[in-house]
């Protein structure tokens, strides 16, 4: 019976966690593992929430998703999740100042897309790296601006305001291993920009994370059928993570959220076919990524949303 008992915990432990055979192994198996986030988290709108009306550019919201409601349940979903880092978009300062209220189970750091106008508490669009301190040490950290001269602050591609990249080298604290975060926002318009920010993302990562592992996330404003897609398809070192996930992906297939706009019908230059419903939010790897879980979290909570987007996340591991 003993011998049984034995054989039945072996074989659980090897159904539960393939890299090891005992089940004195399956927990640590598992610390290798976390939880990815890609989140573009909207910025922060006065009196935010459906649209009642629109006349040219002055909207009139009706005030039901306001960043006020929004950011407690933000910041209790990244805590629930259990999420161990993230890559968020379009924040204001005010938005990422929020976040000093999660330390110092969590820290971010990210260069604003235009520093001197953040340095004036002008609202802009941001992407910072919130990651959980017990798990990650930043060993290295960076950024690159989507243009022809993305070593400096400047709009590229023709885009009208200045996007970038930001990215950290971190390192596990629980296995050692190191890997590299890319996190970024491409412009929401032109086919010919979206295009060359993915063509020059493809580049950068090439030269800061060499053969190391790598995560690149963001809200690319590209559905998969865009043509501004094909170089990451046609590139022979980035990976959807949808692809290769372990286990059923869960959750709907498209990330953006126009319930919580009212907008269902909206035509966007975002696909070959003008559709509401897109999937623009990716998280791409490195081929030494395993991907164990793969959800898009499209939650509402007594009529707020999280965003206009759905947070995405997932359980990984460094090979």
């Amino acid at each position: 019976m003993k011998k049984i008992i034995t054989i039945l915990g072996v074989s659980v432990s090897s159904f539960l966690c393939a890299c090891n055979t005992t089940v004195t192994q399956v927990k640590t198996c598992e610390n290798t593992k976390f939880v990815v986030c890609q989140f573009n988290m909207r910025y922060g709108v006065e009196n935010d929430g459906k649209i009642l009306q629109r006349k040219g550019k002055k909207v009139v919201y009706d005030g039901t998703q306001t960043w006020q409601k929004r950011m407690p349940l933000i910041q209790d979903f990244l805590v629930y999740r259990d999420v161990d880092i993230c890559g968020t978009q379009e924040l204001s300062w005010f938005q990422v100042e929020d976040f000093d209220k999660m330390k110092p189970e969590y820290d971010y750091f990210g260069t604003p897309t235009q520093p001197e106008k953040y340095a004036k508490k002008i609202p802009g669009a941001n992407n910072i790296i919130i990651y959980k301190t017990s798990r990650f040490e930043v060993l290295k950290k960076g950024d690159f601006w989507l243009s022809e001269t993305p070593e400096k602050v400047s709009n590229g591609f023709g885009a009208n305001k200045p996007r970038n990249c930001n990215w950290g080298k971190f390192k596990d604290k629980q296995t050692g291993k190191e890997f590299y975060f890319f996190n970024t926002h491409i412009h929401h318009i032109g086919d010919e920009t979206k295009a060359k920010s993915a063509e020059l993302i493809i580049k950068k990562i090439r030269e800061i994370a060499g053969d190391a592992p790598f995560f690149v996330v963001g809200d690319f404003n590209m559905a998969e059928d865009h043509y501004g897609m094909k170089p990451i398809w046609n590139s022979d070192f980035m990976v959807d993570a949808r692809k290769v996930c372990k286990s059923k992906l869960y959750g709907p297939n498209f990330t953006n959220n126009f319930g919580y706009t009212g907008l269902s019908t909206i035509k966007y230059p975002t696909t070959s076919k003008t559709s509401p419903m897109r999937w623009i939010d990716w998280v791409f790897i490195s081929k030494s990524i395993d991907v164990y879980k793969y959800a898009v979290m499209s939650e509402c909570i007594n009529g707020v949303w999280h965003s206009d987007h759905f947070p995405v996340i997932l359980k990984v591991s460094v090979k």
